[in-house]
């Protein structure tokens, strides 16, 4: 695949990401797989076309652009931390932990992907490690919701 295929997958990809923000799922999942057609190995469609898939209900192949774009850029934790919430709406917890725990292994930041760990914790029961969690993010929040969500789930 040459620069022209790169090109076009990006443009693809662009218009494909515009639909999928305004809600045109069916035209946006069109782009996606035009852009991987283009370049079969374009992160960002994999990550955002399993996002589309699991919107769509589509769980197996929501898993399968994930892990792609796990393997296109495995120094990226956006793709293990959309596995782990994946899992975790099945209530596969222990799978889910796994990569929400490698996710933030990679992106040890992503405050996003530490709530869900918590929120898995609190779903399991484990009380103390989801607390341990909220209290380490408490500080870090500035978003008034989220804090008041985290003082809440600290008392």
């Amino acid at each position: 695949m040459g620069f022209l295929g790169k090109r076009k997958a990006k443009q693809m990809f662009e218009e494909g990401l515009k639909l999928h923000k305004a809600g045109d799922l069916k035209g946006a999942e069109w782009f996606y797989t035009q852009a991987l057609a283009y370049d079969p190995n374009h992160f960002e469609v994999h990550l955002n076309y399993g996002d589309l898939l699991r919107k769509t209900d589509r769980p197996r192949a929501a898993e399968l652009e994930y892990k792609k774009a796990s393997i296109m850029d495995p120094e990226r934790g956006e793709p293990y931390a959309a596995l782990g919430a994946l899992h975790h709406a099945a209530r596969n917890y222990e799978d889910a932990e796994s990569f929400y725990r490698k996710a933030l292994e990679i992106q040890p930041g992503d405050m996003n992907t530490h709530l869900n760990l918590a929120q898995l914790l609190m779903d399991t029961v484990r009380f103390t490690e989801a607390k341990k969690i909220y209290s380490n993010l408490q500080h870090r929040v500035t978003d008034p919701r989220l804090k008041r969500i985290i003082e809440d789930r600290l008392r």
